[in-house]
C-alpha cells in the first residue's frame, strides 16, 4: 500500500461507465504520494487506473451506494478520506496544499470550489462552519475530507437513505462535536452544468433528506421541516421553547412620511401591522416617544396597542442609542426586539423565527430580511469588508436567491441591523447596550461587534420579512465623529469573511461570480 495521507473513495456500484474521469485524471497527473484512490464497487466493462500503484480496488459486490462507500472506507489506511459524489478535478499540487495546510486537530475539512468551462469563472465560496445553516443547506459541497477515525466512530455512511447519505454524514459529524474546518481556497473545480451545491435529485432523495433533517432537529434542540427543495435550500425551523415575554422597543417622534405616494404616520402603521400580523401571543410594545409628538398620535397608538402598549417619554435631543437603552430599561421581557418606526411587518409569525434563534445556546442576536419600498432588498445581514461596514443584498430584488442560495436559508452572520433585530435581555445587559457615543449611526455595528467579541453568535433569518422605509422619519446624516468612534474601536475587525465570503459582490445565481 502507498504511504499516503488522503484516500479518495470512488463509489462505482451499479455504474456501467466510470463516473469520475476528470477526478481520476487530475489526481493521476499529481506525482506526489499524498493520496490513493479506492474504487469501491465491481468494475466491469471498463478499465480504471491501469498500472498506477496509487489506485486500489475494493471489489465489493454491493449494489447499494452507501455499502460500496463503506467498503472503500474500510480499505483506506490514510489519515483522511474524500468520498466522491460528483466528477471534478483538483488543480495541480492542491492535494499537497491540503496536506500541508490543514489544522492538525481538524476532523472534517471542506473547501471552496469553482465552475470551469464558463466565462466569467463562477466561484462557490463557502462560509466557515455554520451549524444552523447546515440544517438548512448542505453547503459543504463536493470536496469534503473526513478524518478516517471519525468515519469509523460514526459507523460510516448510513444505508437506506438514498441521495441523502453525505448530508446525513455531515449532520452526524456536526452533532458528534467534530472539529470542522473550512479551507479557504478554491482547490476543486466542477464542470459547467454541475447542479447547485447540496442539490437533491428525485423524490426518493427528497424524502430521505426530510428524514435526516427531522432526525437532526430532534437531536439538537427541536424544530420542524416545512419543506425540502431540489435546489438544496430547505425550509427548516427551530421551535420556540416556552412562551417568554418579548418586548418590542420602538423609538419615534411620531413623524409623517410618504410611502407609495401617500402621507402617513409611520409609527402608527408599524404598530398596526404588528397587531394584525403577529401570531406570537406573549409580547409587549414599548414606544419611546418624543415629548413634542402630536397627542393624537399617542392616543391612536394606545387605541391600537391596547394593554400591550406602554409609552415612555423622551424629552432630550435625538439620540437613537439612548432612546433604545431607555426603552429596554422599561421593558419587562426576557427578549428585546428593536424595531424602527419606519417599518411594516410583512410575514405573519415574524417573531418566532428570530426568537427561536435567540434561544439557541450561545445566541447573542438575530436579524431579519428587510425590503425597501420598491421591493428591493435593504438588508440581509451586515457585511464587514475592507475596513467598511454595509448591508448585504442591496442590489437584489425580493425573491432573489443570493450567492450560494444565501438569501433562502437561516444562517450565522457577523452582524445585523438594529432596524429589526432581537436579543436576549441578559446579552444586551452583558454588552452594555447601545453606545451613547454613537447617537445616530453605526450603533448597531458597534453593538454586534460587542456581542461577537464576547463569544456570542448572531443569526439572520429570511423567514422574518419587513419593509423598511429607511430614514423616512429623520434626516440621514453621518457625523465625522461617529465614523471616527466606530472605526477607532473596530476597524481591525471590519474585514470579516467568516460567514459572508462574497464581499460586496451580489448575484441571484447560486454561484458567486467574479
Amino acid at each position: 500500500m502507498v504511504n499516503s495521507t488522503i484516500a479518495v473513495v470512488l463509489p462505482v456500484a451499479g455504474a456501467t461507465s466510470f463516473p469520475y474521469p476528470l477526478l481520476l485524471a487530475s489526481l493521476s497527473t499529481d506525482d506526489t504520494s499524498d493520496w490513493e484512490i479506492i474504487v469501491a464497487g465491481r468494475v466491469e466493462g471498463y478499465t480504471v487506473g491501469a498500472g498506477d500503484p496509487r489506485v486500489r480496488f475494493a471489489g465489493t459486490d454491493a449494489t447499494d451506494w452507501a455499502a460500496a462507500v463503506n467498503a472503500g472506507i474500510e480499505m483506506a489506511g490514510t489519515d483522511f478520506v474524500l468520498i466522491a459524489n460528483a466528477d471534478g478535478k483538483f488543480s495541480a499540487g492542491e492535494t499537497r496544499v491540503l496536506v500541508e495546510a490543514r489544522p492538525v486537530e481538524s476532523d472534517v475539512v471542506y473547501t471552496d470550489e469553482y465552475i470551469f468551462g464558463v466565462k466569467p469563472t463562477r466561484f462557490r465560496f463557502k462560509p466557515d462552519s455554520s451549524p444552523e445553516r447546515l440544517r438548512c443547506q448542505f453547503y459543504w459541497g463536493n470536496a469534503v475530507f473526513y478524518r478516517r477515525e471519525l468515519l469509523q466512530r460514526l459507523g460510516g455512511v448510513r444505508t437506506g437513505i438514498p441521495g441523502a447519505e453525505l448530508y446525513d454524514l455531515a449532520l452526524r459529524a456536526q452533532r458528534s462535536g467534530a472539529v470542522i474546518e473550512h479551507f479557504r481556497a478554491t482547490v476543486f473545480a466542477l464542470p459547467d452544468g454541475t447542479p447547485p451545491v447540496g442539490a437533491v435529485s428525485g423524490q426518493a432523495a427528497l424524502d430521505a433528506t426530510r428524514t435526516v433533517l427531522e432526525e437532526h432537529l430532534a437531536e439538537t434542540g427541536g424544530g420542524y421541516v416545512e419543506s425540502v427543495h431540489e435546489n438544496g435550500a430547505h425550509r427548516t425551523h427551530r421551535s420556540v421553547v416556552g412562551d417568554p415575554l418579548v418586548s418590542i422597543v420602538i423609538p419615534t417622534r411620531g413623524s409623517l412620511g410618504e410611502v407609495h405616494g401617500e402621507t402617513r404616520c409611520l409609527v402608527i402603521e408599524a404598530v398596526r401591522t404588528i397587531i394584525e400580523k403577529t401570531t406570537y401571543e406573549n409580547y409587549e410594545l414599548v414606544v419611546v416617544m418624543d415629548s413634542v409628538a402630536d397627542p393624537a398620535v399617542t392616543q391612536t397608538l394606545r387605541d391600537i396597542g391596547g394593554d400591550r402598549m406602554r409609552i415612555v417619554w423622551w424629552d432630550r435631543p435625538f439620540n437613537f442609542s439612548a432612546k433604545m437603552n431607555l426603552g429596554v430599561f422599561h421593558a419587562r421581557g426576557e427578549y428585546v426586539l428593536f424595531l424602527n418606526d419606519d417599518t411594516e411587518v410583512i410575514t405573519p409569525g415574524w417573531i418566532e423565527p428570530m426568537l427561536s434563534l435567540c434561544q439557541r445556546p450561545g445566541a447573542g442576536m438575530a436579524g431579519a430580511m428587510l425590503y425597501f419600498e420598491d421591493d428591493s432588498i435593504q438588508h440581509a445581514g451586515h457585511i464587514y469588508e475592507r475596513g467598511d461596514a454595509g448591508h448585504i443584498g442591496t442590489v437584489g430584488r425580493r425573491g432573489a436567491s443570493g450567492p450560494l442560495n444565501s438569501f433562502l436559508v437561516e444562517r450565522e452572520i457577523s452582524g445585523v441591523t438594529a432596524a429589526c433585530s432581537m436579543m436576549p435581555r441578559d446579552v444586551f445587559d452583558e454588552v452594555g447596550g447601545f453606545s451613547l457615543l454613537l447617537p445616530g449611526n453605526f450603533n448597531d455595528v458597534d453593538l454586534c461587534m460587542k456581542v461577537t467579541e464576547l463569544g456570542h453568535t448572531i443569526y439572520w433569518t429570511p423567514n422574518t420579512e419587513l419593509y423598511h422605509y429607511e430614514s423616512k422619519t429623520r434626516v440621514s446624516r453621518v457625523a465625522r465623529y461617529e465614523v471616527e468612534t466606530a472605526w477607532g474601536r473596530w476597524e481591525w475587525r471590519l474585514d470579516d469573511p467568516t460567514y459572508w465570503p462574497y464581499g460586496s459582490m451580489l448575484t441571484s445565481d447560486e454561484n458567486a461570480s467574479l
